[in-house]
Order: C-alpha cells, then sequence, then structure tokens
C-alpha cells in the first residue's frame, strides 16, 4: 500500500471508529471528530505530513490486532502499518521534564487538529502509545477529552479521586481543565484521544498539591 494510502486508511479507520461510537450519546464531542474526520475524506484533505520517528515507535512491533472489537482492531492494524511514516511528537513540557525512560517509551500522532493529518482549530485527535509500567503524572488542559483503551491495560484518576481500571474498549472523560493522571499495566497500552474546544494550548503538568 503506498504511503498516501495508509494514511488515508488511518483517517478513515478512526473516523469509523468515532461515527455513530455508542459513546457519543454521552459525550456529543465524538461525533464533531467523527463528522469532521469523514469531511475530509469526501474532501480529499488528507495532508501528507513529514515522518518522525521516536523511540517508542519500537513498541508498534508487540500491539497485536486480536481484542474481538472490530472498529478497534482496524484503527490498530491502521495504525501500526502507517507507524512509520507519521509524524510522531510529544508534549514540549514533558519532553523537557520527564525521564528519559518515560520519554522512550511515550510518544503520540495527531490524526486531526494542528499540524495533523487533517487540519482543524475546533478538534484534536489522535494515538499514542506508552509503554508497559509508566506513570503518566497528573495534567490538565483546556480542551475536553476523551480517552479510548484500545490496547493493553490503564488505570485512570480523575481529580484526586480513586484509580479506576478500563478495559479495551472503555472510555475515560475529562472536562476542561480537570486534573488527571494515568497508570499503565504490563503490555503496550494505546490510548486514542480526542481534544474540542482549545486544541491550540499543550497539556501541562500539574503538581501533586497543585
Amino acid at each position: 500500500m503506498r504511503a498516501v494510502d495508509q494514511r488515508r486508511d488511518l483517517v478513515s479507520a478512526l473516523a469509523d471508529f468515532y461515527v455513530g461510537h455508542p459513546d457519543s450519546e454521552r459525550f456529543p464531542m465524538l461525533t464533531v471528530v467523527g463528522g469532521l474526520l469523514a469531511e475530509a475524506l469526501e474532501d480529499d484533505a488528507v495532508v501528507t505530513t513529514e515522518p518522525c520517528g521516536l523511540p517508542v515507535t519500537q513498541l508498534l512491533e508487540g500491539i497485536v490486532a486480536d481484542t474481538g472489537q472490530p472498529a478497534i482492531d482496524r484503527v490498530l492494524r491502521a495504525f501500526t502499518a502507517a507507524g512509520p511514516i507519521l509524524h510522531w511528537v510529544q508534549t514540549t513540557e514533558y519532553a523537557a521534564t520527564l525521564s528519559q525512560h518515560f520519554l522512550d517509551n511515550y510518544g503520540y500522532v495527531r490524526v486531526i487538529g494542528p499540524g495533523g493529518l487533517v487540519e482543524s482549530d475546533i478538534a484534536s485527535a489522535g494515538l499514542g502509545v506508552w509503554g508497559a509500567g509508566l506513570h503518566y503524572p497528573r495534567h490538565e488542559h483546556p480542551a475536553e477529552e476523551t480517552y479510548h483503551l484500545l490496547h493493553g491495560s490503564a488505570s485512570f484518576q480523575r481529580r484526586a479521586g480513586p484509580w479506576v481500571a478500563r478495559a479495551v474498549g472503555e472510555s475515560v472523560h475529562h472536562d476542561p481543565g480537570e486534573h488527571h493522571a494515568q497508570r499503565f499495566g504490563d503490555a503496550t497500552c494505546v490510548l486514542s484521544w480526542a481534544w474540542t474546544g482549545d486544541v491550540a494550548i499543550n497539556a501541562r503538568l500539574v503538581p501533586v498539591d497543585g
């Protein structure tokens, strides 16, 4: 498959994942994101971003699309196929402050949003990878957010509440500015994430007593 087709396949897989997703009744933002991705495909508005790799891409080899959930498996197949030609990034503050071990096992791809395969200033969404055993410290951002766990295992903390384990296919929603954190299990974790609202401002770390 040509590189441009691999990128379009990833956009298409994520569009189909969000359009009509059962969680869209609780979180209408998913309909917005899915609709924008679908429109980009119809308008042939998928762009070719400059490939940029990170150490975390080596973890793609261990991601197997066998969840038994067809929409998720399609996203995982498209993601791992296109992974080597995608533009991988890390949040600027994280790259400057977190440990080298964390940085070697973390990165994400923006499918839609500023600098993504689909340009948008009202929505941002993509796929992130975190290595086994990582702790993603407490952080916040002004955008509304919904995560979906696609591979591996993870626990999520909202505000100062309890840690809650999620299974593949389950979602976690964060209000704008809500403090949250994640812990990852004993396998590579893949999360899809979707933002709406102020998507131009990156996440920032929040002190434990912040």
